[in-house]
């Protein structure tokens, strides 16, 4: 397979080396790290904590991974539509990503008189999980296949 994926690599293009390669592994370690830290046997139970809304490593994580989720449907978009509609995309998907945040936080003010809680909670802890796996796993990918660029450019190449 990685023989299949080297043709789609413009004609000159170099691949990373290994001090590249050697600095993707770090983030790889930083990604599992985090995903190590939230995911446990209590699933998302203890993010419905509202503790947690007053620790900092919490927001800087949800900030990080709103990041890569604008960077993966901006990568998304280029891929299928073409990059004359990846900014729309982009403003579309984090309106729905936040509409559905908005939706959730109105139910469990409904069920059960708060914000955060269950189902907010639950989603964002979603959110965090599948973010924290893609870039994982993309960061892994672009380190084996030496791409060069953003990490999550890598799944751009696999699709090709």
């Amino acid at each position: 397979m990685l023989l299949q994926l080297a043709p789609s690599i413009a004609p000159g293009q170099r691949r990373t080396g290994p001090l590249s390669r050697l600095a993707r592994l770090g983030l790889c370690a930083v990604f599992a790290a985090s995903l190590y830290s939230i995911v446990d046997g209590h699933g998302s139970a203890r993010f419905r904590n509202p503790h947690i809304l007053t620790e900092p490593s919490a927001w800087f994580l949800h900030a990080t991974m709103l990041m890569v989720f604008v960077i993966l449907a901006g990568t998304i978009a280029s891929t299928i539509v073409g990059t004359r509609a990846v900014f729309r995309v982009q403003i579309a998907a984090v309106g729905t990503l936040l509409s559905s945040w908005v939706v959730a936080a109105v139910v469990g003010q409904l069920a059960s008189g708060s914000l955060w809680g269950f189902p907010l909670a639950d989603l964002v802890w979603w959110f965090d999980v599948v973010m924290l796996a893609v870039g994982l796993a993309s960061t892994a990918l672009a380190m084996v296949l030496g791409t060069p660029g953003c990490e999550i450019g890598v799944l751009r190449e696999v699709a090709a």
